[in-house]
C-alpha cells in the first residue's frame, strides 16, 4: 500500500510509525505541506498501517482491519471532511466526532479521527475540537490535515505535533500526471512548485478553475486588464473555488518576489484581504457573487499600481 503515496512522503510516514512503535506518538498530529498534495493519501496509508492487525512497516491490505478501513466501515476509524454542498466543517460534525473519540475502542487498541482540510472548520467547530484536544481520551489519535495551518487557531496548533510533507520533485509530479493521463503543461514542465500545484488541482477536480483564475491574476498583476473582464473570469466558477485560486496565485507570485522588492508589501496586504474573505466564506458567509468578484478584481488592479491604502481600507471593511 505504500506504493499509493509519493516517494518523497514515505519517510514522514515511516517516522510517524516509528514513534508509534516506541509509544511516543502524541494524541494530536498536524500534517501539512506547501501545496496540499499528498496529505490525504499519506494520512490514509498511515491510518491503515496503525490499525492493521499484522504489525509491520506497512498495512498488509488483507486482514479484517485493512478490509474495514478500505471499505470505510472500521468502527475505530473516522474520516471527517467538508460535507458535500458545504464550504466549511461545522460544529455539529466536530461534536459528533468528539463523541466518537470518547467511545471505547471496539476492534484493536487504537481509535483514529482524521480531520481533512482542518483549516475549513468554522470558529464554533474549532472551539469544539479544542475541548477534545484538551481532554484526550484513552489511546486515541486525532490527525489534522491542513495546507494553510495559519488559518487554524493558535490554540489548536499548539496542541498538535506538526509534520510537514516534503515538496515533490518535478519528476514525481510528471510521473503522476502521465499515469493519470493528464498532459503536462509545457510552460511549467520544469517548475517543480507549479507542477505540484497542478497535481493538486487535478486530484481535487479543480484544474480548470485554478488554471484559468491563476493565469488571469498573474496577467493582471503584470498588465492592465479590464476589471469587468477579470470579474467575469472569477464568476465562471464557484465563488470559493475562485477565491481559493486567487490566494494560490498570490502565494505563487510572492514566492518568486525578492524580499526587498517594494511590491511585496502590496502583495502581502492583498493576500491578507483575499485570505480573510476565503475564511469568511468557509465560516458560512454568503456574499453576492457578482459584487464580490468585481471587488476582488478591483483590488488586484489596485495592487498592480501599488495602491496599498485601498487594500487596507478593504481589510478594515472586512474587520481584519
Amino acid at each position: 500500500m505504500m506504493m499509493d503515496v509519493f516517494f518523497e512522503h514515505k519517510a514522514t510516514i515511516g517516522n510517524l510509525l516509528s514513534l508509534d512503535s516506541n509509544n511516543q506518538l502524541p494524541h494530536a498530529v498536524l500534517i501539512t505541506s506547501v501545496s496540499g498534495v499528498g496529505l490525504a493519501s499519506s494520512a490514509r496509508i498511515l491510518c491503515a498501517t496503525l490499525l492493521c492487525e499484522r504489525a509491520g512497516d506497512a498495512a498488509c491490505g488483507e486482514c479484517n482491519s485493512c478490509n474495514r478501513v478500505s471499505a470505510g466501515t472500521h468502527g475505530d476509524y473516522r474520516w471527517l471532511e467538508v460535507a458535500e454542498g458545504k464550504a466549511s466543517i461545522g460544529v455539529d460534525q466536530i461534536r459528533e466526532a468528539g463523541d466518537f473519540v470518547t467511545k471505547t475502542v471496539g476492534y484493536g487498541s487504537k481509535k483514529i479521527l482524521v480531520i481533512s482540510d482542518a483549516e475549513k472548520m468554522t470558529t464554533g467547530a474549532s472551539n469544539a475540537l479544542l475541548k477534545t484536544l484538551e481532554e484526550p481520551q484513552g489511546n486515541a489519535l486525532i490527525l489534522l490535515l491542513s495546507q494553510r495551518t495559519w488559518l487554524l487557531p493558535a490554540t489548536i496548533r499548539s496542541r498538535c505535533q506538526t509534520w510537514r510533507l516534503p515538496a515533490l520533485k518535478a519528476a514525481s509530479s510528471i510521473d503522476h500526471l502521465c499515469a493519470t493521463g493528464v498532459a503536462v503543461p509545457s510552460e511549467i514542465s520544469e517548475n517543480a512548485r507549479a507542477l505540484e500545484r497542478f497535481v493538486l488541482s487535478v486530484v481535487e477536480g479543480k484544474a480548470e478553475a485554478r488554471s484559468v483564475v491563476m493565469n488571469m491574476v498573474e496577467t493582471m498583476l503584470s498588465a492592465d486588464i479590464s476589471v469587468t473582464d477579470a470579474s467575469g473570469v472569477l464568476q465562471r466558477f464557484e465563488l470559493t473555488d475562485s477565491v481559493e485560486a486567487v490566494v494560490l496565485a498570490l502565494e505563487e507570485r510572492m514566492s518568486n518576489q525578492a524580499a526587498t522588492d517594494a511590491s511585496l508589501t502590496t502583495l502581502l496586504q492583498l493576500h491578507r484581504a483575499i485570505a480573510a474573505l476565503l475564511q469568511r466564506l468557509r465560516n458560512g458567509a454568503v456574499p453576492a457573487k457578482e459584487s464580490t468578484c468585481y471587488e476582488i478584481a478591483s483590488l488586484i488592479a489596485k495592487a498592480r499600481h501599488g495602491d496599498v491604502a485601498a487594500i487596507n481600507r478593504s481589510l478594515e471593511v472586512m474587520g481584519t
